[in-house]
């Protein structure tokens, strides 16, 4: 699954990466992101990190896409400086808790996944975090 090609996500103007080698998924400099303060609005760097923590999610189970079902189960954002001009976002999640995701998974058809997405500005300087909880269930 390509996250970016949900309507959603491209109304909004998420590409992938590619002026970040670690980055997913990321905006341009544009007005229409900007908030009263002339920086970039916080739902826009939620948006990016919330696509990105799916798009992560989906490059893991890849092999198994058509008999999962994930859906967003809850998030948690912090905002730690005013973002201005590109942004992008990049994933991570610890490997055991992969391990202890899939085993659940198989043994109860479900089971929870957090991702920790990062989001930076051009000069790679962090903007803002977030954890996102993905319900998993393997789909009947």
């Amino acid at each position: 699954m390509d996250v970016a090609q949900l309507p959603f996500n491209q109304f909004l103007g998420i590409q992938r990466c590619e002026s970040k080698d670690d980055g997913i998924f990321e905006l341009a400099s544009d007005q229409k992101y900007l908030n009263h303060l002339n920086t970039v609005h916080a739902s826009a760097l939620f948006a990016l990190a919330e696509a990105t923590s799916g798009q992560f999610l989906a490059d893991q189970m890849k092999e198994e896409e058509d008999a999962l079902f994930p859906a967003l189960r809850r998030t948690e954002m912090k905002y730690r400086k005013p973002a201005q001009g590109a942004i992008y976002a990049k994933a991570v999640f610890q490997a055991e808790a992969w391990d202890i995701f899939l085993e659940t998974l198989e043994r109860r058809n479900r089971a929870l996944m957090s991702i920790q997405v990062d989001v930076l500005d051009a000069e790679n300087v962090l903007v803002a975090t977030g954890t996102f909880e993905w319900f998993v269930a393997k789909a009947f």
